[in-house]
């Protein structure tokens, strides 16, 4: 579904600012480890860009706007090389133009999956995850909290740090993954790359990508709802600050808007997400 873009960044910081240590792989959870990020984002939109790439507000000065809580969790099956992962969402919906106002707060997509290390290159780590997303809701009252159909995702994911930045103050992410929701459409391209710097002891500076090209033999586009629409492309830019209080425990928060959009809404708002590391 077209996530109104809170973002990707649930599980973001799994490994941390790392360095080469004995771990096996700093981006999984090892036996007697776990993890869990609470992340809220606000996102609205009151433009959207068309097919042809128009910029179009939307009609009756309509503004599509929502909250979106959701819950994160990662620990080991088979220590770092399998990790269950999943998400627990939450939507708060509204759509108001100068007729009505609708409002909606439900469940969204339930995410479950498993992680798996493949193999150390150096100072990056090669990973792969399959996904399931399976709806908690009924579209039963508008704006719909998504598709109400069953996805399944397949991802390859590239971490690790760059030594010619410096071997502990910097990481990088970039993941690209394909979904599919069933019985039919949409499939959805995903790409993903984000890069983190520590510019102080305890501060830390992260600037992402997230990129949605999804295709749908369903091209209408729904402002009051935009989380139906199902056949657009979209990259979002985001930068966070955050503070690690310890290396187990750090805040972030920070700002996005859309950079590219074809038919969907140009999004913009703001996010904050904590990462919180267990260990036995």
């Amino acid at each position: 579904m077209r996530e109104l873009k809170q973002f990707l960044i649930l599980g973001l910081l799994w490994g941390g600012l790392v360095s080469q240590s004995s771990a096996q792989n700093p981006w999984q959870q090892d036996r007697g480890e776990a993890l869990i990020s609470p992340f809220v984002s606000r996102y609205q939109a009151d433009f959207y860009r068309d097919k042809s790439g128009n910029k179009i507000p939307f009609e009756q000065d309509g503004l599509f706007q929502n909250y979106n809580p959701r819950l994160y969790f990662s620990f080991p099956i088979k220590g770092y090389k399998i990790n269950l992962f999943g998400t627990v969402p939450l939507f708060f919906n509204q759509y108001k133009d100068a007729n009505e106002t609708q409002k909606n707060t439900d469940l969204g997509d339930l995410e479950l999956g498993l992680r798996f290390h493949l193999k150390q290159l150096e100072r990056s780590y090669l990973l792969a995850s399959v996904t399931a997303f399976i709806p908690a809701y009924q579209n039963n009252n508008l704006p719909y909290a998504g598709f109400d159909r069953l996805g399944m995702e397949a991802r390859v994911m590239l971490y690790g740090n760059a030594a010619w930045i410096g071997d502990t103050n910097n990481f990088h992410k970039v993941e690209a993954g394909l979904r599919y929701f069933f019985p039919d459409d949409p499939l959805q391209l995903r790409v993903y790359a984000s890069e983190g710097y520590r510019f102080a002891k305890k501060l830390v500076a992260l600037g992402e990508l997230d990129c949605i090209f999804s295709n749908s033999t369903n091209a209408e586009f729904f402002e009051n709802n935009l989380q139906l629409v199902s056949d657009f492309g979209m990259v979002k830019a985001a930068i966070n600050l955050g503070y690690e209080f310890t290396p187990d425990f750090a805040i972030y928060g920070g700002l996005f808007h859309d950079i590219y959009n074809k038919n969907s809404g140009i999004g913009r708002g703001f996010q904050f997400f904590s990462v919180i590391k267990f260990k036995k």
